[in-house]
């Protein structure tokens, strides 16, 4: 069975404001992956598709979270310390495998590296179970988070 992975607008327990999201099954995707993994910690970790200071790793985690060739596999960071907003401090991270209309994150783990190089080396959880969505779901929830992102921005101005 495929989990649900959608966009949606989401205020953190860390943040002031509601900002564009990601929720698994209507539970946005840290509270989500805190209690799959078993790691409360998560509870405070922000989405790096939104939570990042850095520009180039902005870039960085909106690239590779974007479905590679059927077939591939990509070393995905998820998630972010809400304190620094960088690949410095605690990073969760996904091995994101595409298996033709799959989008698999076949295991999850800590980098124990940062910056651009997050994820190049990584502590994998020894128990950590595959979470699996539909493809087609997966890249219109992206699409769909990328909108929500372009709304807010256009709403501040």
């Amino acid at each position: 069975m495929h989990h649900r992975i959608t966009a949606i607008h989401h205020r953190a327990c860390f943040s002031s404001s509601s900002c564009a999201w990601l929720a698994i099954n209507d539970v946005p995707i840290e509270l989500w992956l805190a209690q799959h993994l078993d790691h409360p910690d998560l509870k405070v970790h922000g989405l790096s598709l939104m939570w990042l200071i850095d520009e180039d790793e902005d870039a960085l985690a909106n690239r590779r979270i974007i479905p590679a060739a059927n077939g591939t596999s990509t070393l995905v960071p998820l998630l972010v310390c809400s304190d620094d907003m960088d690949f410095a401090c605690s990073t969760l991270m996904t091995e994101q495998v595409i298996e033709g209309d799959v989008v698999r994150w076949q295991r999850f783990g800590r980098s124990e590296t940062g910056g651009l190089e997050v994820g190049a080396s990584t502590c994998w959880y020894p128990d950590s179970k595959p979470v699996t969505f539909a493809l087609a779901d997966f890249n219109q929830a992206l699409s769909e988070h990328q909108r929500l992102i372009k709304e807010s921005i256009g709403s501040q101005g």
